[in-house]
């Protein structure tokens, strides 16, 4: 129980901190130590699917648009944004190559299988790991955190919080070009 009282009063403080809830494109506002900046080359990631024995590497979706978005089975946000990526990733299956990723962040894996599988996950997941390396290689201090990464592998946008879908069609028109 003080366990849960210590981490929700830690999220609590660091979304209180984090005002920062709408998309941010600009090199201006990224600049944040430790954090990838929109305008740079996404950071490369080679982790466990969540769901079976395969790799999710970025490198494999080179020259499609990519949303990765760093989320947990704790995260109260990340079960209200699920709905909203499911509907996203049905409404592009025809239309483009958009993929989304999902990497656990600071989770327990059985505990963010069983969360993916309530919400209807329907894209690529993966386990960020021990120590969360990729976190880490983002800067992800809290989350949900999005980074929307265009054909090239550049990032071009960063959202802190829960999304919304119009925020989201934005910056996926953005990443499409």
């Amino acid at each position: 129980m003080a366990l849960g009282i210590a981490v929700a009063a830690g999220v609590g403080a660091v979304r209180s901190s984090d005002e920062d809830t709408v998309i941010d494109p600009g090199p201006a506002r990224t600049r944040i130590s430790g954090v990838a900046e929109s305008g740079t080359p996404a950071p490369a990631f080679d982790l466990q699917a969540l769901n079976g024995n395969r790799m999710v590497r970025l490198a494999e979706y080179r020259g499609r648009p990519v949303i990765v978005n760093f989320w947990a089975s704790w995260c109260n946000d990340c079960g209200d944004e699920f709905p909203m990526l499911a509907d996203l990733v049905v409404d592009h299956r025809s239309k483009d190559d958009l993929v989304v990723i999902g990497i656990t962040y600071r989770d327990i894996v059985a505990d963010a299988r069983d969360f993916a599988e309530r919400h209807d996950a329907n894209w690529v997941l993966a386990y960020g790991g021990d120590d969360d390396p990729v976190a880490r290689d983002y800067g992800i201090r809290a989350i949900p955190q999005t980074f929307f990464i265009d054909r090239a592998g550049r990032i071009r946008a960063r959202a802190f919080g829960l999304l919304s879908r119009a925020a989201v069609d934005a910056a996926v028109k953005t990443i499409s070009r």
